[in-house]
């Protein structure tokens, strides 16, 4: 009987011992569309896998639209450090964020909301982001990009997707 004690509690331990309860998992975080985009007239659009990997295709829109845009970001059990939002260079869109209250309720004085630029206060592994998106020229070539890091230990720390789209003349 001691010994079946015995070689239990050196199992145990040995099990035990084994697991680094300390460390981060190492899950890449998630960009997540909690609806599709919508026009402000109402139309959804339509996001469509392209060859190339974390290029999406966003249906086309004309100058003067208002896309919606609700994304939801989870890094599982690891902890978000940053969120970019990237525009194209050439002054075609406008991105419309929440109110400046509401985005330094969350993220750090050192983020630079007018470049897209969020850190976090406190580091959280959710985040439900509603933005806006607005054309304002024709372009062949629009995009918007989103990434998140976390604090992943890997190669896995990062997502980033791109969202191409084209901008027409209103008919």
């Amino acid at each position: 009987m001691k010994t079946r004690i015995s070689l239990f509690l050196i199992l145990t331990i040995t099990i035990l011992t084994g697991c680094d309860l300390n460390t981060v998992s190492n899950y890449k975080p998630e960009i997540l569309f909690v609806q599709n985009p919508i026009v402000s007239h109402g139309d959804t659009l339509n996001i469509l896998y392209t060859d190339q990997a974390g290029v999406y295709k966003l249906d086309t829109i004309e100058v003067g639209d208002t896309v919606n845009f609700r994304i939801f970001i989870n890094a599982y059990s690891n902890k978000i450090n940053s969120f970019n939002i990237t525009q194209s260079a050439d002054s075609v869109t406008k991105v419309i964020l929440p109110s400046r209250s509401s985005l330094d309720s969350v993220f750090l004085s050192s983020s630079n909301y007018e470049q897209g630029k969020f850190y976090f206060k406190i580091p959280a592994n959710t985040l439900y982001f509603p933005f806006r998106y607005i054309a304002l020229k024709p372009s062949k070539q629009a995009f918007l990009t989103l990434s998140v890091i976390s604090n992943a230990t890997t190669e896995f720390a990062q997502t980033t997707i791109q969202l191409n789209t084209v901008i027409t003349q209103n008919k």
